[in-house]
């Protein structure tokens, strides 16, 4: 009977190892930039004022459906960040039924905020590698999204057909 290969006898386990402790960083970096937003603001709603940086405008159908919830809980989320002043809602002029969501320069802010946290935590712990390092860690990332992306993973720019539609 064959032993299971250690990680180091087999590069697939030892990268999907690497990547499991990337993903336990990821999600560590993700809560950390988290509690730098105001604390009125839900992790719900932090999802849907991402998606609506990336993909806006949305209608409440695809906001329902990206976060997995029936439209009338997608509504008050929606409705809280409206009176908030982080979201815009625009009725359109021949449907009033169709309704348009997009964020206020104040959404816009806390989203950029976040994003920035989180890229500077990134960017410190790349500044550890050297430049050498830090070649071929872009070079394996980029092999790895195309991989992603070939297995139809790929999160596309306004957060629809993805495995996780509202991260970005």
């Amino acid at each position: 009977m064959n032993a299971p290969s250690s990680s180091a006898d087999d590069p697939r386990r030892a990268a999907t190892s690497a990547l499991m402790g990337t993903s336990r960083l990821m999600t560590a970096v993700v809560a950390r930039t988290f509690r730098s937003v105001d604390e009125s603001i839900s992790v719900r709603q932090l999802r849907v004022l991402v998606m609506l940086r990336y993909g806006a405008p949305m209608n409440l159908t695809s906001i329902a459906e990206a976060l997995a919830v029936n439209s009338s809980n997608a509504s008050r989320t929606c409705d809280r960040l409206v009176v908030a002043g982080l979201l815009i809602r625009e009725e359109a002029e021949n449907d009033r039924r169709h309704v348009s969501l997009s964020l206020s320069e104040h959404g816009a802010r806390i989203v950029d905020g976040v994003m920035a946290d989180r890229e500077s935590i990134l960017d410190d712990i790349i500044g550890r590698l050297s430049p050498a390092q830090q070649k071929r860690l872009a070079a394996s990332l980029e092999a790895f999204l195309a991989a992603a992306a070939g297995a139809g993973l790929e999160p596309s720019a306004d957060g629809r057909e993805s495995l996780i539609p509202w991260l970005r």
